[in-house]
């Protein structure tokens, strides 16, 4: 009978220890691929988390300054704080009481397909200020100092006769009150209390003024920590968070309209997480920049 004979051969320890060496290899490969995908977006999460809050406040800022007054944009000195006054609505008026003539508690005007909000009356918004105004020194911003003689008036005693028709109603005022200028265009604006935009320590706010509280029209322009401490809601609103001021960066800035451009706001905010420490290595700052074309058609 014939004897069968097997062959069989097994893995070598060279062959072993090559094997184990690639199969290493190719897993750091793969553990470094996978790790760095996960990190970057770890990475793209945290960003886009610093920067979407502070996205939605530079749109919401930027809407209400597209309807601001003509020319009532104003920043304060650090460049933390910008203030403007809301315009609620505009028409044409037929006349108004000038500094030539008498102070008066009405004027006619051309009458509003709806009834607008009550508000102020805004008449040719441009800062005329020569120092021989009564009562009022040069330099002075008249659009903010509000008396007899500015071109803000006191507040509506109605809007309900502004809706009419008729070819004119009149606008019916709480005080008698003159205009400084005449508007060529015959325009006037509906306007609200000033609103501010600050940057107190690392939080962005939204400050609204109310009549007889301790933020309304004022000359001097107030800062931020004067209008944190002495606001609360609703005139007092948190828009964003982690907000940082570089020391060689201002958040706001506002170029006044040239004869060849609108004026121009710009927002120039740092963000960065403030739970993270300085010797963190995912610490980082996101910079938003974005330009408001303000029109200045008084």
């Amino acid at each position: 009978m014939p004897r069968v004979t097997s062959h069989q051969r097994g893995f070598t320890l060279v062959e072993l220890i090559v094997v184990i060496t690639l199969l290493g290899i190719i897993s750091l490969v793969t553990v470094g691929f996978i790790t760095s995908t996960m990190q970057g977006y770890a990475d793209l999460t945290r960003r886009d988390q610093l920067s979407s809050a502070v996205r939605v406040a530079v749109e919401r800022m930027a809407r209400e300054i597209r309807n601001a007054l003509p020319n009532s944009i104003r920043v304060n000195a650090s460049g933390t704080c910008l203030e403007f006054i809301p315009s609620l609505a505009a028409s044409r008026y037929i006349s108004v009481p000038l500094s030539a003539s008498a102070a008066a508690s009405s004027f006619p005007s051309v009458p509003f397909a709806v009834e607008p909000p009550i508000g102020r009356i805004a008449v040719y918004p441009i800062d005329t200020n020569t120092g021989d105004e009564p009562g009022r020194a040069a330099g002075l911003n008249p659009i903010y100092d509000l008396d007899s003689w500015s071109i803000i008036s006191p507040m509506m005693s109605a809007s309900s006769a502004l809706e009419s028709a008729t070819g004119s109603v009149n606008v019916l005022l709480s005080s008698a009150h003159r205009f400084p200028t005449d508007s060529p265009s015959k325009r006037y604006f509906i306007v609200d209390e000033p609103v501010s935009f600050c940057v107190v320590g690392t939080d962005l706010y939204r400050f609204q003024g109310q009549g007889g509280s301790s933020y309304s029209y004022a000359v001097n322009q107030l800062d931020g920590a004067a209008l944190f401490a002495n606001l609360v809601e609703p005139q007092e609103a948190l828009l964003a968070s982690d907000v940082v001021t570089p020391p060689d960066n201002t958040p706001f800035k506002y170029s006044e309209a040239t004869l060849l451009r609108n004026g121009i706001v710009l927002f120039d905010l740092f963000i960065q997480d403030q739970q993270l420490s300085v010797a963190d290595t995912t610490q980082e700052s996101i910079r938003v920049q974005f330009e408001v074309q303000v029109k200045n058609v008084p």
